[in-house]
C-alpha cells in the first residue's frame, strides 16, 4: 500500500461543526482508516476499501480516497477503484506522485468502463447499483451495459431510474427538482342530450280481426260468384217455363229465382262485413271480438273493436 496519511483533524468539513462533533469525527475517521490499514495488511481489500471509505466520509480526505481507490483496484473492482481515484481527484490534497498515479490509472480504467456524469441540485444524493451513495455532482463508473441508478432528493420518496453506460463514453445525466404540479380542476362533464323518444311501435296489419275479416270477405266474394250461376239457371228455367207452362217449370224457376237473390243478398253482406273488418282502424288498447252468423237468406256481422 502506498504510503498515506492519515485523516488530518485540519479537514475543510470541520470548519462548519462545533469542537465536541469535530473531534468525535476525527476520532471515527482514524478509527476506520487504522482498521482499512490492517484489513489492507491482512489482504481483505474489499474490506480495507470500505473502511477507507467510511474514513472519508467522517473527514473528507483525498488520502483515505486515493487509499480506497488503491484496495479496490487489488480487489479486483474496477468501477469502484475509478469512483474512488476520481474523488481523490476532486477533493485534492494529494501529493504529485498520488495525483499522477490517480490520475493515469483513471484514465486507463475510463477507457474500458462506462462513466455515468451526474449533476443535481444541492443536497442530493445518488448510487449506482449496490455501490456506495455520493453526493452530486459527482463521476460514477460501471461495466457496459444497464445500471440501476438510486436517487435520493430532499424530502422527497427515492426513485429509481434504469441507466445505460457505454465502454470509454462519459454519459451526462442532469437531474432536476422538478416543481410539483397544481392539482388539476376537474372538467365539467357535459350533460348528455336527452335521448330522441322511440317511434311508436306499430302493430302487424294482418292481426285477428283482419285475418278474420279477409275469410269473411273471401266468403262473400265466392257467394256472389255462386250467386251468377244460379242467375243463369234461373233465367234458362224460365225460358223453360214460357216454352211449355208447367207446374213443376214454375217451381223450379222460382224457386231457382229465390236462391239467386238470397245468395246476392248473403254475399253483399259478407263482402261488406269483411271489408269493415279489414279497414277498421285499431284501437290503442283492447282486444277485437268478431262474431259471424248467417242462415238461409241471410248473413249478419257483429262484434266490438
Amino acid at each position: 500500500m502506498a504510503q498515506a496519511d492519515e485523516p488530518s483533524p485540519s479537514s475543510p468539513s470541520s470548519a462548519s461543526t462545533s469542537p465536541a462533533a469535530a473531534a468525535d469525527s476525527a476520532a471515527e475517521a482514524r478509527s476506520q482508516y487504522q482498521m482499512g490499514t490492517q484489513a489492507f495488511q491482512a489482504k481483505r481489500y474489499s474490506e480495507a476499501a470500505l473502511h477507507f471509505e467510511a474514513a472519508a466520509g467522517f473527514r473528507t480526505n483525498a488520502v483515505a480516497l486515493y487509499t480506497a481507490g488503491l484496495a479496490w483496484d487489488l480487489a479486483s473492482r474496477p468501477e469502484r477503484a475509478a469512483d474512488a481515484f476520481g474523488r481523490a481527484l476532486e477533493v485534492g490534497g494529494l501529493d504529485p506522485k498520488q495525483t499522477g498515479l490517480a490520475k493515469e490509472r483513471v484514465g486507463q480504467l475510463e477507457r474500458t468502463l462506462g462513466t455515468l456524469s451526474v449533476t443535481a441540485p444541492e443536497g442530493w444524493k445518488v448510487q449506482l447499483d449496490t455501490f456506495s451513495e455520493m453526493a452530486t455532482p459527482v463521476r460514477l463508473h460501471g461495466s457496459p451495459g444497464v445500471h440501476a441508478l438510486t436517487v435520493r432528493a430532499p424530502g422527497k420518496a427515492i426513485e429509481r431510474r434504469d441507466v445505460s453506460l457505454d465502454a470509454g463514453k462519459v454519459t451526462p445525466l442532469e437531474l432536476k427538482d422538478e416543481p410539483k404540479e397544481a392539482p388539476k380542476e376537474p372538467e365539467p362533464v357535459a350533460a348528455a342530450p336527452p335521448e330522441a323518444p322511440a317511434p311508436p311501435a306499430h302493430a302487424e296489419f294482418w292481426n285477428t280481426r283482419r285475418v278474420v275479416g279477409g275469410i269473411v270477405g273471401g266468403a262473400g266474394v265466392a257467394v256472389l260468384a255462386s250467386s251468377i250461376v244460379l242467375g243463369l239457371q234461373a233465367n234458362s228455367a224460365k225460358d223453360a217455363y214460357d216454352a211449355g207452362p208447367t207446374r213443376a217449370s214454375f217451381d223450379h224457376a222460382s224457386s231457382l229465382q229465390t236462391w239467386t237473390n238470397v245468395a246476392i243478398i248473403s254475399g253483399a253482406v259478407l263482402l261488406a262485413g269483411g271489408v269493415a273488418l279489414v279497414v277498421w282502424p285499431d284501437k290503442e288498447s283492447g282486444h277485437a271480438h268478431v262474431s259471424v252468423s248467417g242462415g238461409p237468406g241471410f248473413g249478419v256481422v257483429g262484434g266490438s273493436f
